[in-house]
């Protein structure tokens, strides 16, 4: 008697190695997809927090906007926000009551005179980018009370930003606002941000962009605005101390 040897042949095995590979493959590829379009969704995400964490800030401070008030009660919107440099690289700057400041630290104690109210210094300024292979610009947020000054760089992904002051005339009345635009781009692949245009020319699907726009009321400017004709007083007065 003699066994029976069982074996695979070499055209056997070359296929299931063929098999193999295409599996291989295709698992690979899902894999990789899935991880792309994972990257992408949490950088969306990423974008868009950070963009409206910035417009919340702007809206902050644009909403406590001041200026102090003239005594012949003529009042200028111009006066409340001064805009300088060539765009894109503007530079906002206005006086806005500070959020952090405690009490005594925005009121003085004095019982006669002037009790002037003290406001902070707000500049934002749109800066080049540092790297040459992210060619965006930063936005950086300075604030000046009683002569310490804090700065913080808000984004370095900022493709457009503005600041605009607009007179609107609802029910014909003359209302005034700052309008707000900001645009967050970014992307997963390096290739796309080489481009100055990319948020043109690039395919949307490797870009995560936010787009996002505000319109600020400013309340102390409108408080003046609606009653012509009050002097400035003792409570009503601001000043900006830088010491």
């Amino acid at each position: 008697m003699t066994s029976k040897k069982t074996g695979f042949t070499f055209v056997e095995i070359m296929v299931v190695s063929a098999c193999l590979a295409l599996l291989a493959g295709t698992a690979f590829m899902l894999l990789r997809f899935s991880t792309r379009s994972s990257l992408q969704g949490m950088l969306r995400l990423e974008t868009t927090l950070e963009a409206r964490k910035i417009i919340r800030q702007v809206y902050a401070d644009l909403k406590l906007a001041c200026f102090p008030l003239p005594y012949d009660s003529v009042y200028n919107f111009d006066n409340v926000m001064y805009i300088t440099g060539v765009a894109p690289h503007n530079m906002y700057t206005f006086l806005s009551f500070p959020t952090h400041a405690r009490m005594n630290e925005i009121f003085s104690s004095q019982s006669s005179g002037v009790n002037y109210r003290e406001t902070a210094l707000i500049n934002y300024r749109i800066e080049p980018g540092t790297s040459p292979d992210r060619p965006f610009l930063k936005l950086t947020r300075e604030e000046t009370f009683k002569g310490q000054t804090t700065k913080k760089v808000l984004s370095e992904r900022v493709n457009f930003f503005e600041i605009k002051p607009v007179m609107l005339q609802p029910y014909g009345r003359n209302q005034f606002y700052f309008m707000v635009t900001l645009q967050l781009i970014d992307s997963i692949d390096a290739a796309d941000l080489k481009d100055k245009n990319c948020s043109s020319t690039a395919p949307k699907g490797n870009l995560a962009i936010a787009d996002f726009f505000d319109i600020v009321y400013p309340e102390f400017f409108h408080a003046a605005w609606n009653q012509p004709g009050i002097n400035p007083n003792w409570h009503t007065q601001i000043q900006f101390s830088d010491n």
